[in-house]
């Protein structure tokens, strides 16, 4: 069998594939059907400081070319990620990626220092979440905005951070300086790209 070993941001991955965030749960609901040591690592489903519910109706939509969603950031919470989700993705066998979301930058930083110190392999900073301060614009969409909350959770931060951007960016360019100079280690690409179905029936989105 020929060495997959990868070696990234000073950890040594058992493979080049990592599951994506929002794809994989928390890793062991597929531990019967594939053996996951030989994955470079699971991130897990994207997490908030507090648990939300996520959004209300249809949430899952097949099209002739792949699924649409909108799921709202469904999650338990950090807390309840430590002491329920994190024991179990550590006995999968590869490195743990928290996907980690906040609508203030003292949840960001908050829940950065709760996983560090429960000891993930790597934060996976997903900035598609709506700053509540900013009216609710992404802090993926100006890299200033970007660039506070990356500093921000850099200087608590002990482990790889890698940011999560957002197709919706006003500038992808201007987006990857403004977070490598905040901090960030690496970028992962991409969150969801938006799209509209429309019931032709009720003459309305499928989304609420």
């Amino acid at each position: 069998m020929a060495d997959l070993h990868v070696d990234f941001l000073g950890k040594r991955l058992a493979g080049p594939v990592v599951a994506a965030s929002g794809t994989f749960g928390f890793g062991p609901e597929y531990a019967g059907i594939e053996d996951l040591r030989v994955l470079g690592g699971i991130s897990g489903k994207g997490l908030t400081l507090h648990g939300q519910p996520g959004n209300e109706g249809e949430r899952l939509y097949e099209t002739p070319s792949g699924l649409m969603n909108s799921i709202g950031l469904q999650n338990p919470g950090v807390q309840h990620f430590i002491d329920h989700e994190l024991p179990a993705m550590r006995r999968c066998g590869t490195t743990v990626w928290a996907n980690l979301g906040g609508h203030t930058i003292d949840e960001n930083v908050e829940g950065v220092m709760m996983l560090c110190a429960a000891g993930v392999d790597f934060i996976e900073l997903n900035i598609s979440c709506p700053n509540v301060k900013q009216g609710g614009l992404a802090f993926g969409i100006r890299a200033a905005d970007a660039s506070e909350v990356v500093s921000a959770v850099r200087k608590v931060c002990n482990v790889p951070l890698i940011v999560k951007l957002s197709p919706q960016a006003e500038s992808i360019p201007e987006m990857c300086k403004a977070v490598e100079a905040a901090g960030a280690d690496a970028i992962s690409l991409c969150n969801t790209f938006q799209a509209c179905a429309i019931d032709l029936e009720k003459r309305r989105p499928v989304f609420n």
